[in-house]
């Protein structure tokens, strides 16, 4: 494991290019930080309240059995990515800036980044679509905490465009009931482009657009919620 571990951290330097030597100056790994253990940090009471949470629950259950076996999901601090953000890393392992983190980040960025955990498995995929898909599960997490106030995506543009693009679904039944969703979607493709968080940088792999405006990950998760 703490080969793997070692190697996982070569590939995070490899990914993030410029944040590279960052990434070296990552805080120790805290064994609390980890989903299957308990402890008593923030990260740790943001990851026990969304597991009591009616799409939290399900949706940790099921990243958990996207991962490896005998993996963990597990989170680990660095200030080697932008502040107020997580990043997933493949095989269950999602980094996240600690500074300058307000009230419902913790919670709603680890909802957003366990719904590629639950997409993508061990995989690592650049592709604007596959966040604009995780947007919106955040923003349904949101709404369904009574808590819509505290959803945040990094440019105004893009928060507007996936609160419109939710609101072209019908929740319960996972599916889209607005002709209007084509052109949000549009809308906050453009939006996410205008990003630094998702622009290309030279030594990083490229992110890319696909044609096809898919949500049908998020509108089944959606339909197994009981």
């Amino acid at each position: 494991m703490e080969k793997i571990r070692c190697l996982m951290i070569l590939i995070a330097i490899f990914f993030m290019g410029s944040c590279a030597e960052s990434v070296l100056d990552m805080v120790p790994e805290d064994e609390t930080n980890c989903i299957s253990r308990s402890g008593t940090g923030e990260l740790d009471k943001a990851l026990a309240y969304l597991k009591e949470t009616r799409l939290g629950g399900p949706l940790l259950a099921y990243a958990r059995l996207r991962c490896p076996p005998k993996y963990v999901i597990e989170f680990t601090s660095t200030f080697g990515i932008p502040e107020r953000s997580m990043r997933y890393m493949g095989m269950g392992w999602v980094l996240y800036n600690p500074n300058n983190l307000q009230n419902g980040d913790l919670e709603q960025l680890a909802f957003h980044e366990l719904f590629h955990i639950y997409k993508d498995g061990n995989d690592v995929n650049r592709v604007l679509n596959d966040e604009i898909e995780a947007y919106m599960a955040q923003y349904i997490f949101c709404l369904s905490v009574g808590r819509p106030k505290i959803f945040k995506t990094p440019n105004d543009e893009l928060t507007e465009n996936i609160i419109k693009l939710v609101k072209c679904m019908d929740l319960d039944s996972g599916t889209i009931t607005s002709d209007e969703f084509a052109s949000h979607y549009d809308k906050a493709m453009r939006a996410i482009k205008q990003c630094s968080l998702y622009q290309n940088k030279e030594g990083e792999a490229p992110w890319v657009e696909y044609p096809v405006r898919d949500i049908s990950t998020l509108c089944n998760f959606l339909r197994s919620i009981k």
